[in-house]
């Protein structure tokens, strides 16, 4: 891809210049048409520097689907892009998204093509989003490609908001369950447990397992605490491990009740971004890579790493799904019936908006046997330390 330095009128009739990067000089008049501008002449240039090295920023999710939608608009609207860019910085003031709109506007200005410099925010704009700005950038579309992706930002927003929503009273319940269960064995059973010290009775097996638990609880909090500590510690470092990450994300997507809901959530993340993607303009082999980065399951992720080297030997891409069991018959099918008939990106689209239908009904499905279990494990709990403290009284009735 060239670079070239052009001189072309804005869509207010004022002269304007700057340097883009395009394969020909067709292409790069095309991308000034499509912001409205008219192109002068044109003479390549040498390649500039990429910006400085990756930038360590975090911006809200928020705003980044905000910034995405009033970018598209102004690009629509014929206005330039480093004008848009230089507009939306001030409207986000002095705040971490706009001073990194006002870097990306001086690098925009200084010729460095778009993707690169969103691309020098790793935290901030995602492998897939440059990939798919770049795309934008050469075939001409990028009010498009901001509208696709402030929808998947917005179908993203609402997976988070919908999770989150069905997990309050879960977390609500296990929460009083566990202060509950702590009371019991910290506070009750040991004043019991001093009862039947003095009267000095034979304590059946259940009360027994009872107080050792109790009394693993008041004398040995110190290990219980360091424990609690650190497993998910040691946790995180063996997961460290690409075999052992992949072994536990398998393991949890075959669990009985949960699996199918994290199996569905891997899948519909990869088929939102291939379809993304591949409306862009992305090469298919060059979406399936940055799917395996997204996906956010090291066993799906995997999975598509050898659908990709399949594709890249010129196998179809149905045919590569069906070898491996985490890809339902019903995708493979629809992605065998796109491939034929010349429109895959429909095809996946359909995927993603099928996953969009049958997410938030699983959840509810899900959380709603959850609830009841939780309940029922509590009242379990609870019964049997009652019982644990009713049979020494109902022995100690009985031998008198």
């Amino acid at each position: 891809m060239a670079r070239y330095h052009y001189r072309a009128y804005d869509a207010a009739g004022h002269a304007v210049s700057g340097t883009l990067e395009a394969e020909s000089v067709l292409t790069l008049e095309s991308r000034l048409r499509s912001g409205g501008g008219w192109l002068l002449d044109a003479a390549e240039t040498a390649a500039a520097p990429a910006p400085a090295g990756p930038r360590r920023w975090r911006v809200r999710r928020g705003e980044i689907l905000t910034f995405f939608v009033q970018l598209s608009l102004l690009l629509r609207a014929g206005v330039t892009l480093p004008q848009a860019l230089e507009r939306l910085a001030q409207d986000f003031g002095s705040g971490r998204l706009g001073r990194l709109l006002q870097g990306v506007r001086e690098d925009v200005s200084n010729g460095v093509p778009l993707h690169q410099a969103l691309g020098a925010y790793p935290r901030v704009f995602s492998p897939q989003v440059v990939a798919m700005v770049q795309g934008g950038e050469i075939s001409g579309h990028l009010p498009e490609v901001f509208e696709s992706l402030s929808g998947y930002y917005e179908w993203l927003d609402q997976l988070v908001s919908d999770i989150r929503q069905a997990l309050i009273y879960p977390l609500l319940v296990v929460g009083v369950s566990l202060a509950l269960v702590l009371l019991l064995f910290t506070f009750v059973v040991p004043r019991f447990v001093a009862l039947l010290t003095g009267l000095a009775m034979h304590v059946p097996f259940l009360t027994q397992v009872v107080i050792w638990i109790s009394q693993a609880l008041v004398r040995g909090w110190p290990v219980l605490l360091g424990l609690a500590v650190g497993l998910p510690l040691a946790g995180q470092l063996a997961l460290r491990s690409p075999r052992l990450a992949r072994a536990l994300d398998l393991f949890l997507m075959r669990l009985p009740v949960f699996g199918p809901l994290i199996a569905m959530f891997a899948l519909s993340r990869f088929a939102h971004n291939l379809a993304m993607l591949h409306r862009a303009g992305i090469p298919l082999l060059r979406g399936l890579e940055l799917c395996e980065q997204v996906v956010g399951n090291r066993a799906v992720s995997q999975a598509l790493a050898d659908v990709r080297r399949g594709v890249a030997e010129g196998t179809p891409l149905s045919r590569c799904l069906s070898r491996h069991e985490l890809f339902p018959p019903a995708l493979v099918t629809m992605v065998a019936t796109g491939e034929a008939s010349g429109s895959l990106g429909d095809s996946l689209r359909g995927i993603s908006e099928f996953y969009n239908k049958l997410i938030p009904r699983r959840i509810k499905l899900v959380f709603s046997v959850f609830e009841p279990a939780v309940m029922l494990t509590l009242i379990a709990l609870v019964g049997c330390v009652a019982l644990a403290v009713v049979l020494p009284i109902i022995q100690l009735w009985q031998t008198r």
